[in-house]
């Protein structure tokens, strides 16, 4: 009798366990929904990363295109003409070491920034240790027009000394001048330029 009745008592309690299905169901519920949130924010997140990886290349690719388009101004002493003003990189006295060749004062060279994108409130000049911040603006685009300010980037160029021309060049006659070149926005890139010249008469 005693077992009829554990018996009928243990049937019960487990004819009764419906609720716990419906337990199990909304558990399973909450963690595909975190599994869920989780993804989402992953995908955010890599979103997020591969616009800042976009903007980055954007902005090292005008920079690099910068440093290149002085360079070559410095390479074949091209003339860069903006707003009927010119600009190129001729040494005047290449016995003076470390002459900033670029527009090297914001309150007398007009060329130091024509698109007026630095908002400049006082005269900026720059040397050999000026912040790349405070560089002259110029654009790939040579263009003024705001649409095109992602093509902005700043300049220096700087004529460091003469030196050794390179082989194959006599060295009684010719000297190599030593330029560095650089170019900002949100990043610096600088590289090197020669020119092979008479050499400097002392």
């Amino acid at each position: 009798m005693i077992r009829k009745t554990l018996k009928k008592n243990i049937s019960d309690i487990l004819a009764r366990q419906d609720g716990f299905v419906l337990v199990t169901a909304i558990m399973l519920l909450f963690v595909a929904m975190v599994l869920g949130l989780m993804v989402v924010d992953s995908a955010d997140m890599e979103i997020m990363l591969s616009g800042a990886q976009q903007r980055y290349e954007d902005s090292f690719n005008t920079t690099e295109g910068g440093a290149g388009a002085e360079a070559a101004a410095v390479g074949t002493s091209e003339t860069i003409t903006r707003i009927s003003n010119s600009r190129s990189y001729s040494v005047v006295n290449p016995s003076l070491q470390n002459q900033v060749l670029s527009p090297a004062n914001s309150g007398t060279d007009p060329l130091y920034d024509p698109g007026s994108d630095l908002n400049l409130t006082e005269t900026v000049g720059v040397d050999i240790a000026t912040d790349p911040e405070k560089w002259p603006v110029e654009n790939l685009l040579r263009s003024d027009t705001a649409a095109n300010n992602r093509f902005d980037y700043q300049y220096r160029v700087i004529y460091l000394h003469d030196d050794l021309p390179p082989k194959g060049y006599d060295a009684g006659k010719f000297s190599g001048y030593l330029f560095e070149i650089g170019a900002h926005r949100n990043t610096v890139v600088e590289m090197g330029g020669n020119k092979v010249g008479p050499k400097m008469s002392l």
